[in-house]
């Protein structure tokens, strides 16, 4: 696959298509460009990675593509496939689009297989983030400050980060009240801010074996919860 825009390690899962037309274009007269957006889900289903392929349209111009993409190229892959080019002999064009669509077919599945490889590789960074004790700590100081400054899809799919890493402190560190940290997230402003940097202080303390300090950083988090509306 030749890829325009995008890599085969880091896929979007928005892909467009496209080849150079020479002679007959089948689906419109005169257009020199066939191209194809496909979508391949990262929602998966069970092992399955839902795909829709739209229906290829004809264009006049590779420059008509790009102006079409130029808005939102940034979601895009773009992929260059090779020149289509009809034969004169009816029943060989037949066998020629049967041959080119087989052709097509197997580069959507080879493009699958990419984002499963994207999905695969992200999973074992996660898992190998979270080896040794500062990494996780940092982590999730990290992953809080970006929730607590996103909002909508990506403060989602920050969620989505924050909740594995919490599982990683339920099952390895139970002695760690998560639990509350998790509901500070809630709390609005610089009050909320000092209260998250409270608990990542407090697990640090906890983890060095500096319980003094943790019983303070403790009753200093009380202090702010019992004046939050929230509590």
């Amino acid at each position: 696959m030749n890829f325009e825009r995008g890599s085969k390690p880091n896929p979007t899962g928005n892909l467009v298509a496209y080849c150079h037309v020479f002679g007959e274009n089948p689906i419109a007269p005169g257009g020199k460009i066939i191209a194809s957006n496909v979508v391949v889900s990262f929602l998966k289903i069970g092992d399955n990675y839902p795909v829709v392929t739209f229906p290829p349209v004809a264009l006049s111009s590779k420059e008509e593509l790009l102006k079409i993409l130029s808005d939102s190229i940034h979601l895009y892959d773009v992929v260059q496939l090779p020149d289509f080019q009809m034969p004169e002999n009816k029943e060989q064009g037949n066998q020629y689009i049967q041959e080119r669509m087989e052709q097509f077919n197997s580069m959507v599945m080879r493009y699958v297989e990419f984002c499963k490889a994207k999905e695969k590789k992200q999973s074992t960074q996660s898992v190998e983030i979270l080896d040794g004790l500062n990494e996780p700590l940092e982590a999730l100081a990290n992953l809080s400050l970006e929730f607590r400054n996103s909002s909508g899809i990506a403060k989602e799919a920050t969620r989505l980060k924050m909740d594995r890493i919490v599982d990683y402190f339920h099952s390895n560190h139970p002695q760690l009240d998560i639990e509350n940290f998790k509901k500070a997230l809630g709390y609005p402003g610089k009050l909320g801010d000092e209260l998250i940097s409270l608990y990542i202080q407090k697990f640090n303390a906890i983890q060095i074996e500096k319980y003094e300090d943790a019983s303070d950083l403790r009753r200093r988090i009380l202090a702010i919860e019992s004046m939050s509306p929230q509590a």
